[in-house]
């Protein structure tokens, strides 16, 4: 019951949500201040500049671990080095001896040395 003179409150329709464009978002450029300048950044980039900052000086190792995905998932990191060819450890059997081992892994080059 409402006093005689008074307004009831209005009643407000909620609006339909309306669909965020995240696309549009993190790529609109915004301005970033940079050494006393103004230039201009998509906020991803923001994002990961700020993320590698804080990996590289606190050490976080959930940044480090973050960039590192986003970096192999765009493709950014280099592959490995492939491994030396004549890297590691060898064994060498017991019945061969010195001169016959050596024989077995003599560069064919060092030939024509020795006999100049």
């Amino acid at each position: 019951m409402t006093k005689l003179g008074t307004k009831q409150p209005s009643r407000r329709t909620r609006k339909a949500a309306s669909k965020i464009d995240v696309t549009a978002i993190l790529t609109k450029p915004v301005k970033v201040g940079k050494q006393g300048r103004e230039q201009r950044m998509t906020p991803f980039e923001v994002g990961l500049r700020a993320l590698a900052r804080k990996a590289l000086k606190e050490q976080s190792l959930n940044a480090i671990r973050s960039l590192l995905d986003i970096a192999l998932k765009y493709e950014l990191a280099a592959p490995p080095p492939p491994p030396p060819m004549r890297g590691g450890v060898l064994v060498v059997p017991g019945r061969l001896t010195r001169d016959s081992w050596e024989a077995l892994f003599k560069n064919p080059n060092d030939n024509d040395k020795e006999k100049e």
